[in-house]
């Protein structure tokens, strides 16, 4: 019999008479006390390698090995899972704008107060999964309250916001006073098994680095963290046919990343290049991809200001 709990949180039921739920699992440590660490997934129903990595890593995880006790919300916005998009279909929010949520508010409120009163108020430290979504592919590390949590994840880069987004998950457990963090790792039309990967690897690191399984992570790779990231949104839509298609690569200015094209008569529409003298991508499409206007094209990071 297996040693995890799930506990089902009912939501709403739907027109149609189908029922909405979360779907908390709970695994408590045999080997001691410890801290309470949750970690999410889909937030943004688009970023599905999250839910992935939830799978295998909770099968990675011992009881008898394990100080505390670990919450996982596999599929924190199961509407959005479902129909694969970015933001909740019913009320068209952003989940993680919206928390800690209002109970009397739209369905995306009253799922945000319900994750904030049922997993995020629980936590000592949380493990947010986001991902590029369905068509980009990106990797970083946000930092913001536990530097060291941040980087025994693994990742190359990481990323300290000046003024982080409000209204998100990890935002709340930020103002506790709690260890917070958010992964964006994967996505994209594309092979994930790199990505699951390292996201199980990377969540075992976060574990030993809060002592709650034996034994020390082992060194992350030399790491940068970006104070800047350029956020770079094509102004038309169309075929978007990548230029560089490499996460983590050194460019000089005004380099071309892609191109938009018209996809009836190809006429060329934007060229999308490099924002600053020493960039660094973190987020691509390493296909050929539709794009609408203001959709995600490309994450740069400015290595001129960047720290060790």
């Amino acid at each position: 019999m297996s040693d995890w709990t799930l506990t089902p949180i009912p939501l709403t039921v739907l027109a149609s008479g189908a029922p909405v739920e979360l779907v908390l699992h709970e695994l408590v440590g045999r080997r001691g006390s410890g801290p309470t660490l949750g970690i999410s997934a889909a937030i943004h129903g688009d970023e599905a390698v999250g839910v992935e990595i939830l799978y295998h890593f909770r099968q990675r995880l011992d009881p008898a090995t394990l100080c505390g006790r670990v919450l996982l919300l596999p599929c924190a916005n199961p509407l959005a899972y479902q129909a694969n998009t970015r933001n909740t279909p019913l009320d068209m929010t952003n989940l993680n704008r919206v928390f800690p949520g209002d109970p009397r508010g739209s369905f995306t409120e009253h799922l945000a107060d319900t994750i904030t009163r049922r997993f995020l108020l629980e936590l000592d430290a949380y493990v947010d999964l986001h991902a590029g979504g369905a068509y980009p592919t990106v990797d970083y590390v946000y930092v913001f309250t536990d530097e060291r949590m941040s980087r025994s994840f693994g990742s190359r880069f990481l990323y300290r916001p000046a003024q982080p987004f409000a209204g998100t998950s990890t935002g709340v457990v930020a103002a506790r006073g709690r260890s917070a963090m958010v992964v964006e790792l994967g996505g994209g039309d594309v092979d994930q098994a790199e990505y699951v990967a390292r996201g199980v690897q990377g969540l075992l690191n976060v574990m030993q680095t809060l002592e709650m399984l034996p034994g020390a992570p082992p060194p992350p790779p030399a790491q940068v963290v970006l104070t800047e990231m350029a956020t770079i949104r094509p102004r038309a839509g169309g075929l978007l046919l990548p230029a560089v298609t490499e996460l983590g690569r050194e460019l000089g200015p005004e380099t071309v990343l892609g191109r938009v094209v018209h996809p009836q008569t190809f006429a060329e529409l934007e060229v999308i290049r490099t924002p600053y003298r020493r960039n660094v991508t973190i987020l691509v499409h390493r296909t050929a991809d539709v794009v609408e206007p203001g959709s995600y094209g490309y994450m740069i990071g400015n290595l001129d200001t960047a720290l060790g």
